[in-house]
């Protein structure tokens, strides 16, 4: 098969890229893309300030989705499995946090969120990415039986 310069070049780096590091990047950009789109949507209907007030619901949700999808999706090739969904989660919670400050900011022209929601979102972030890791792999030691 023939294959395009820019698919050699794309396989080339992939094959140069650690796989649990591919992976945790795409759980937390995968997570962060729902957390935005969810938060706009949810703009079209509620005020801005009710928006911010379930933001941390929005946070808990996808963080523990991201724990649970780099679980899925490394198995046991990750060796701290939740230390590394741990940080998925905040990862997730601290980007999300400062992308949807920018993006409230364009809204109204005013920094809508503060650093007391920072702690709550990387707090929120932390034990529901736990929550969502665990889940994981219990579902996937009840799968082995």
């Amino acid at each position: 098969m023939n294959q395009s310069f820019l698919e050699t070049y794309i396989n080339y780096i992939l094959s140069r890229v650690d796989y649990v590091l591919l992976k945790f990047v795409t759980s937390v950009f995968v997570s962060l893309v729902g957390i935005v789109l969810f938060s706009l949507f949810l703009t079209t209907f509620l005020r801005l300030g009710a928006v911010v007030k379930v933001l941390p619901v929005v946070i808990a949700f996808f963080s523990c989705m991201a724990a649970y999808y780099f679980i899925d999706k490394t198995r046991d090739r990750a060796k701290r499995k939740g230390l590394l969904s741990i940080l998925a989660g905040v990862t997730t919670s601290m980007v999300a946090f400062w992308v949807l400050n920018f993006i409230f900011r364009e809204l109204v022209d005013a920094w809508v969120l503060g650093i007391f929601d920072f702690v709550v979102f990387v707090a929120v972030g932390a034990f529901f990415s736990e929550i969502g890791a665990s889940v994981a792999i219990r579902y996937f030691k009840l799968q082995k039986r």
